[in-house]
Order: C-alpha cells, then sequence, then structure tokens
C-alpha cells in the first residue's frame, strides 16, 4: 500500500514539475521570438521610408545624416505601450494595444504562432485537469483512497493549480504582450484550479455525503463569488465560468426542507459581485448575463409560489424581483447614463431590451399569485421604477412604453390564476374555463380600486415627463393610453357577456375629456421647438379618440369594437394631418390590423345576434365604416408629404373591405343570416360575380382619376376573379342543369335573366375596357368576350329549355319544338356575333360566329334530320338555307367595298 502512495505521489510531482518547466520554457522562447519580430518590423517600416527620404532636399539629407548618431546598428522602434483590457474580447488582463498599421499579417496569423502560444497552452490546461481526474480514477479503482482523501486530494491539486497561476503572473514569465494574441497561461491555470475546486465541493456533497446542504450550499456559492474576483486579474473566460459556476450551485444543491430567504440573499450578494466585476472591468456582456441569470431565477422562483403558497415565500420571491429589477436599473441606466432630463442622448437600447426583459417574471409572479397587496405592490413598484428611469434618464425614455405595456399586461392577468382553471369531472383532465369565467373578478371593488391606484401612478408621471423630460413622446404614451387601457380591462373583467355598461362608458368618456384637455394644454405650454413636442400632443390626441372609441364600444353592443377601431384609423390620420409625427402612420396600421384581426375572429361582427335583417343590419356598418375610415385614411394620408407606403395599403384595405361589406351582405340576404352557408343558388352566384366585376370597372375608373398600384392591379385581380366565378359557378356549378336547382318562370325566368345575362354584360363590359387599356394583357379581351358570350349562349340555350320544361332542367327528353328552337336561337346568335365581327372589323369575332353556324349546320344536318318531323323539319332547312344564302351576301358586300377602298395600282 505504502508503494502504491508513493506511486502516486510520484506521478501528480511528475505532472505538476514537468507542466511548470514547460510553462517556464515557453516564456523564455518567447522574448526571443518577440524581438525577431520587433527587428522585422524595423526593417519594414525603414524601407517604406526610403522614397520619402530621397525627395527630400539634398541639404536637409546631408544635415539630418550629420546629426544622427554613428552606431553600427539602426535602434529597434519601442514596442506599443500595454493598455489595459476595457470591454472582455481578450483573453488576458494584460494584452497589448492593437498593433501599428503596417505590421505583417503573417506574424500574428501564421499557424506556427497559434500553435505555440495558444493551443498548446490551452492543451496543457486540459491535460491538467484531466491528468488529476485520471489520477482520482486510478485511486478509486485501485482502492487507494478514501472519499474524504480524494476530495482532500482535489481540492490540494486545485490551491497548486490556483497558486501556480498567481506565482506565473507575479514573476511576469506570463505576459501576453506582443503583436498577436496568445493565449493566457495564469488564466488558464485559475480556470482549471476552480474546476478542480468547485468539482471537488460538489463530490464531497453530491457523491460521498461528506458535508450537508447548507455548507456545500456556501463552499459551492464561495468558489463561484471567488471565481468572479479572480476574474479581475486573469480575465473574461474566468468570469463566465465563475458566473455559472454562482448561479448553478443552489440548482446542484438540493434540500428536504427547502428555504428561499438563504437562496434570496445568496443571489443577491453573487449578483452584487458579478455586476461589482462587471463594472469594473467595463464588461457589459458578464453584467447582461448575470441579469439573465437573474431573470430565469425569478422565473423559476414565480413557479414555485403556487406550490408553496405561503406568504412568507411569496414575499423571498418578490423581494428578489426588486432587488435584481434594481441592480440591474443600477448597473445599466443610473450608474453611466447622463441624469439630466433635458439632455439630448440617444436610446440606449441594451438598456431597454433588459430591463424590459423584466417584465416575464412580473407577469409570471401576477398569473400564479393572483389578487393580492404583494401583487399589486410589486406591479406598482415595476411602474414607478421605469416611469422614474424613462423620465430622469433620457437614454432610458424607452421604458416609459415598457412600464405602460407591463402595467396594463398585469392588471389583466390578476384574475387570470390557476384557480380558474378546473378539473374536466369526465375526462379528468384540467380544462380552462369560459372567456367570461376567466377573467371573473372575486372581489369587484377592489380590482376596480387597484384599477384607479395604477391609473393614477402612469396618468401622472407620464403627463410630468411630457411636460418637462426630453422622453415626452415615451412618457406622453404611457400617460395617454393608460387610462383607456385599464378601462377597457376592467369593462372585460366585470362584464361576462360584453354587454352594453353606462358606468364604463361614462369613466371612458371622462377619460377622453381629461386626454382632450391635455392636448390643448401641452400644445400652449411647450414651445414650438421643443424636442418630442409634436410626439406628445399627438400621443395623447390618440389616446383622447381611442378613450371615445372605448366609450362607443361600452355604451353600446359588442360590434360596436370594430367601428370603433376603425373611427380610430380616421381619427389618427386627421391627427398626423395637424401634428405630423412619424410615428403615427406605423400606428395606424397596427390599429387596421387590429380591426382585420377582429373581424376574422367573428365575421357576424355582433355574434349569435345578427338576425336576418336584409341590408340595414350590423354587417352594414360592421364592414362598411371599416371601409370608409381606410379610404379616409388612404386619402389624408395620400396629402401630406410625410412617408407615403402607408397610402397603397389603406387604398388595399378599402377596396377589400368594399368587396367583403357587398359579398357578406348579399349571402347573408341569400342564405337567411347563415353567414357560413355554402353558395345557396343561381342568383346568389351570379350576384357575386356581378360584385367582383363591378369592382373591377370602378377600380378602373378611379384609376383613370387617381393613379395607383391598386387601381392598376386591382382591375385585373377582380375582373379576372369575377371571370373565374362565372365560369366556373355560372357555366359548370350553379347551372341548373347539373345542379337542379328549379326554374318555374318560363323561358324568360327571373332567374335565369339575372344569373346569366346580368353577368354576360359585365364582362362583355371588362372586354371593351381591356380592348381601350394598354397595360393589360392581350389575351384580356378574347377571355372576357368568350366568357361574355358563353353566358349569354347558356341563357338563350336554358331559356329554350325552361319554355318547354317547367321546374327541373335536367337532362331528359327533347321535344320537336324545343329541338328546333335550339337551332333556331344558335342561329340567330351566330347572327348576331357576326353582325358584332363585320361592325368591329374583327376576324377574330368572325371566326367565333363561323364555328356558331358551322355547329348549327351539323346539328341541322345530323340531328334534325332524324329528330324532327313533317313542317318543322323543313322548315329548319329551309331557315338554314336562307341564312347562309344571307351570310354568303353579307360576305361579298365586304369584300366588294374593301377592294373600292384599295388603291388603283
Amino acid at each position: 500500500m505504502d508503494d502504491l502512495l508513493l506511486f502516486a505521489a510520484l506521478i501528480v510531482f511528475t505532472i505538476l514539475v514537468g507542466s511548470v518547466l514547460g510553462i517556464v520554457a515557453f516564456a523564455r522562447t518567447r522574448e526571443l521570438r518577440q524581438r525577431i519580430e520587433l527587428l522585422e518590423f524595423a526593417l519594414r517600416a525603414a524601407r517604406t521610408s526610403e522614397p520619402v527620404a530621397e525627395a527630400a532636399p539634398a541639404a536637409a539629407s546631408e544635415a539630418a545624416a550629420e546629426a544622427a548618431p554613428a552606431e553600427d546598428a539602426p535602434e529597434a522602434p519601442s514596442p506599443p505601450p500595454e493598455t489595459p483590457d476595457a470591454v472582455g474580447d481578450v483573453e488576458s488582463p494584460e494584452e497589448t494595444a492593437p498593433p501599428v498599421e503596417g505590421e505583417p499579417i503573417a506574424a500574428r496569423t501564421s499557424l506556427e504562432e497559434k500553435i505555440g502560444s495558444r493551443w498548446a497552452v490551452w492543451v496543457g490546461g486540459l491535460a491538467l485537469g484531466l491528468g488529476g481526474i485520471f489520477l482520482v480514477r486510478y485511486s478509486i479503482e485501485a482502492g487507494l483512497l478514501g472519499p474524504a482523501a480524494r476530495v482532500l486530494l482535489g481540492l490540494v491539486f486545485s490551491g497548486l493549480l490556483l497558486a501556480g497561476g498567481e506565482w506565473l503572473r507575479r514573476s511576469g514569465f506570463a505576459e501576453a504582450d506582443g503583436p498577436a494574441r496568445r493565449a493566457y497561461v495564469p488564466g488558464v491555470l485559475a480556470a482549471a484550479g476552480a474546476v478542480s475546486a468547485f468539482a471537488s465541493v460538489y463530490a464531497a456533497y453530491g457523491l460521498y455525503g461528506l458535508i450537508g446542504p447548507a455548507f456545500a450550499f456556501i463552499a459551492l456559492g464561495a468558489v463561484g463569488v471567488a471565481t468572479l474576483t479572480l476574474a479581475l486579474r486573469h480575465g473574461p473566460a474566468l468570469a463566465a465560468l465563475g458566473l455559472l459556476a454562482a448561479y448553478a450551485t443552489p440548482i446542484l444543491v438540493s434540500s428536504g426542507e427547502p428555504a428561499l430567504l438563504p437562496l434570496v440573499i445568496y443571489l443577491a450578494v453573487v449578483s452584487a459581485a458579478t455586476y461589482g466585476v462587471a463594472r469594473l472591468r467595463l464588461w457589459r456582456w458578464l453584467a447582461v448575463s448575470a441579469t439573465a441569470a437573474n431573470i430565469l431565477w425569478s422565473l423559476l422562483l414565480s413557479v414555485t409560489v403556487v406550490s408553496i403558497g405561503h406568504a412568507a415565500d411569496q414575499l423571498y420571491v418578490a423581494a428578489h424581483f426588486l432587488i435584481s429589477l434594481l441592480l440591474a436599473a443600477v448597473v445599466f441606466v443610473t450608474s453611466h447614463a447622463p441624469r439630466d432630463r433635458t439632455a439630448d442622448v440617444a436610446f440606449d437600447r441594451t438598456a431597454l431590451a433588459v430591463l424590459s426583459l423584466f417584465a416575464l417574471p412580473l407577469l409570471a409572479f401576477v398569473a400564479a399569485a393572483g389578487t393580492g397587496a404583494l401583487t399589486v405592490t410589486l406591479i406598482a413598484i415595476m411602474a414607478l421604477v421605469l416611469m422614474a428611469l424613462a423620465s430622469e434618464w433620457p437614454a432610458a425614455r424607452g421604458l416609459a412604453v415598457t412600464a405602460l405595456v407591463v402595467t396594463l399586461l398585469a392588471y389583466g392577468l390578476l384574475n387570470v390564476t390557476v384557480s380558474n382553471i378546473v378539473i374536466d369531472p369526465v375526462t379528468g383532465q384540467p380544462t380552462v374555463a369560459d372567456f367570461g369565467d376567466l377573467l371573473a373578478s372575486p372581489a369587484g371593488s377592489d380590482y376596480l380600486g387597484i384599477g384607479i391606484l395604477l391609473g393614477v401612478i402612469l396618468t401622472v408621471a407620464g403627463l410630468a415627463g411630457a411636460i418637462a423630460a426630453r422622453g415626452r413622446p415615451q412618457l406622453a404614451v404611457a400617460g395617454a393610453f393608460a387610462a383607456p387601457g385599464l378601462i377597457a380591462f376592467a369593462y372585460l373583467n366585470t362584464s361576462r357577456d360584453l354587454s352594453a355598461s353606462p358606468a364604463f362608458a361614462v369613466a371612458a368618456l371622462v377619460a377622453a375629456v381629461y386626454l382632450a384637455s391635455v392636448t390643448e394644454y401641452l400644445g400652449r405650454r411647450l414651445a414650438v421647438d421643443a424636442k418630442g413636442r409634436d410626439g406628445a400632443i399627438a400621443a395623447y390626441a390618440v389616446g383622447c379618440i381611442t378613450a371615445l372609441g372605448a366609450a362607443l364600444t361600452i355604451a353600446f353592443e359588442r360590434g360596436m369594437l370594430t367601428v370603433s377601431l376603425a373611427l380610430l384609423v380616421a381619427g389618427i390620420a386627421w391627427v398626423e394631418t395637424r401634428r405630423p409625427v412619424a410615428a403615427l402612420r406605423p400606428t395606424a396600421l397596427a390599429v387596421a390590423a387590429v380591426v382585420i384581426a377582429r373581424v376574422v375572429w367573428d365575421p357576424r361582427i355582433v355574434g349569435d345576434d345578427l338576425g336576418t335583417t336584409i341590408l340595414f343590419n350590423p354587417l352594414l356598418y360592421g364592414y362598411g365604416v371599416p371601409t370608409l375610415c381606410f379610404a379616409y385614411a388612404a386619402w389624408r394620408f395620400g396629402r401630406t408629404p410625410d412617408d407615403p407606403r402607408p397610402v397603397p395599403i389603406f387604398e388595399a384595405l378599402a377596396v377589400v373591405f368594399t368587396a367583403l361589406t357587398a359579398t357578406i351582405e348579399v349571402h347573408h340576404a341569400m342564405n337567411g343570416g347563415d353567414l357560413f352557408a355554402p353558395v345557396s343558388s343561381l342568383a346568389e352566384q351570379s350576384l357575386l360575380t356581378m360584385v367582383m366585376m363591378a369592382i373591377s370597372l370602378g377600380l378602373n375608373w378611379l384609376g383613370a382619376r387617381r393613379p395607383s398600384p391598386v387601381m392598376i392591379w386591382g382591375v385585373p385581380l377582380f375582373g379576372g376573379f369575377g371571370l373565374i366565378m362565372a365560369a366556373i359557378g355560372l357555366l359548370i356549378v350553379n347551372n341548373p342543369v347539373l345542379s337542379g336547382e328549379p326554374i318555374d318562370g318560363g323561358a324568360f325566368d327571373g332567374k335565369l335573366l339575372l344569373g346569366y345575362l346580368g353577368p354576360a354584360v359585365m364582362a362583355l363590359l371588362i372586354a371593351g375596357l381591356a380592348r381601350r387599356r394598354k397595360d393589360l394583357p392581350r389575351y384580356a379581351v378574347p377571355i372576357a368576350a368568350t366568357v361574355g358570350g358563353l353566358l349569354v349562349a347558356m341563357w338563350a340555350t336554358l331559356a329554350v329549355r325552361a319554355g318547354w320544361h317547367s321546374g327541373n332542367l335536367g337532362w331528359g327528353g327533347v321535344e320537336e319544338g324545343e329541338l328546333y328552337a335550339y337551332s333556331a336561337v344558335w342561329l340567330v346568335l351566330g347572327l348576331v356575333v357576326l353582325t358584332v365581327g363585320f361592325v368591329a372589323a374583327s376576324r377574330t369575332v368572325r371566326t367565333v360566329a363561323a364555328v356558331i353556324v358551322a355547329g348549327v349546320v351539323a346539328k341541322v344536318f345530323l340531328i334534325d334530320t332524324s329528330g324532327l318531323t313533317g313542317p318543322l323539319r323543313a322548315l329548319s332547312f329551309i331557315g338554314l338555307g336562307g341564312v347562309l344564302v344571307a351570310i354568303g351576301l353579307a360576305y361579298q358586300t365586304v369584300l366588294r367595298r374593301q377592294r373600292k377602298s384599295l388603291p388603283e395600282g
């Protein structure tokens, strides 16, 4: 046994001595390499200066030669001074300054340099750590050391690594100067020592049970904090290691009786130490990482609040959240940003993003804990902190918007607790209650009081900032939208069926009056050239319109929400003409998106209360008002020289909602109020088709007076869609012959006239329009004309069928008179088409007429010969012959005129 222990000790000694000798040898050769690099740099500098020296006057050259000391060799320039690492992007805290211009790149990036100065060191540090692990593993497998000895050996090994790193740092052998970035040897040794110490302590707790949870918690935390402290000397890699170790310690150490107070104190100490190191070394990445760790811990603790349920534990979780929030506010805002309410400074996007992330643990705590004094206090404190930072430190002025959003969401979640999620008695699975039950307020008066408190905080702070602070637009947004937003959430929480509420409508109206007064007050008080003046005034004006919209929505039925939101778009456009603020147009687009979402969520606008009244129903104002508001916004925005991109968007929305208004009203009228029923009849399909074609023609008329991409592209889109609906819906899907729809009115039944002649006229108008417009595709004219002609032919054919058959026009027997009538009608159609071809001088149309006539000829000779008898057969042939002779005479007349019009030659 003694021999084995001696052998193990020799192995450890050999590894340590060999590593130290290797590091010393590396340090010795490093000085020689640096001298060679400096000499190469001096030679290159001398070569680049020769042309300048030759161009200098001869006298100056001679004088310089006399003044220069007579030396055998030129003196090498002194290396650039060393500067401390302040940003955390180097591997050594004593890294040199950036290389001078003209320095050889090969010396900095060669493979030899990387292998010798960086990879060898890191591989050596890894070898040290693995060597210690393998040695301990061997001792365990051989049964040489007990658990306590193994832990002690790991701690001794850790101490030796830390001591070796400190000795190398102080001795100067491991300085990381020179033109190349090299691995910092003391930092590598310190990192290996920290990992070894952390692993040894955790093994004593988790593997062997030598220490209890409390001692392990303190010891591991001490290792993490000590590692962070050593990072001040050994660089950012060690800081990252210490951060990971310190924040992971509470997860690694578990206890049967967990206590939150020690954990909160521990996290506060670790956070303070981490922020201190980050501030001293100016490592913002370290501060951001620590804040992310605190937010994750807050989220984890907030989830445990539900299972714990004790008031003291909830208080500890809230304390950790507030400590983390305040420390982050100090580090990212108050410690370096100028505290000047009038300073014109840029946004600090990092501070805004980091502090805004604290909304996640706050909302998690609110959803977990529910309504209570502690929850309300937490929401109020966060709102106050964010508003104060936005007001006093202009670099963080964006936090005012964060305060508004977080406060509204938290207020809305106060009653959405786990208790609202019930267990289904049938399946035994958790299920979410209805919307009204989910937002059911357990204490209405308390909930309203909380809303008033939060509204006062945001309203007062927002108005104060709008008057005197540099971030007045952002603070004005918080002050202007707090009251309407809180009133809306309070209404949703107390009115389960979203019915009319005069009390909340009056409250919203009072808020609108207040916001209108503030708008006028700021217009008179603020100087014309004050920073953010127009933005603040516009925010309160839009807030006033929002409050009015909320009052309308609450005072009337729930269908008014769509109308209110649409009116808000028009109101924003009106405000923008008087207060041209860049944020208003994106805001109007965002509100328009909400209108679209509202319509998609409930296309019936008022749900089951839609009714069956034709035309004058909630659909008329639910779709018609947004149509007018979008059209007004497009017109108003188009008259100002600001960003023109939203204009075509609002034009497109106006066109789309126009089509929706017409088509939905038609569908509602034709299906007894059921918007989700399929297309019911030929008449409905015809009306829908004509709506699309009419919009195409209307856009063409508007485009001639107001050129716009929407008008240009809308004509072929809606026209083409209408033609497709006609070709598929009228000729095939809803054709009475195929669908079986009854036709009882004879040849001139209203369904047939409306179903085919109306769309035919519209299709022919589109063909004439396409012929005049040169920007449309050439195939648009024949397609539209063909569809129109087919619709006319289908009407004529079905009219003949309906004249002999009442009711069902489906496939069946054909009478002699009906068969003759088909030939006569089609022949007349051929003559009409031929006449149109002659008048329009179109060979294509005349070709179509020839096809029709040829079809009639084929029918007469192939079908009428056997299907007709007596005088009808004779009349069929006589009529056909007379028509063909007339056609021949017509062609001869046209050709004679064409010859006379040709010049003689």
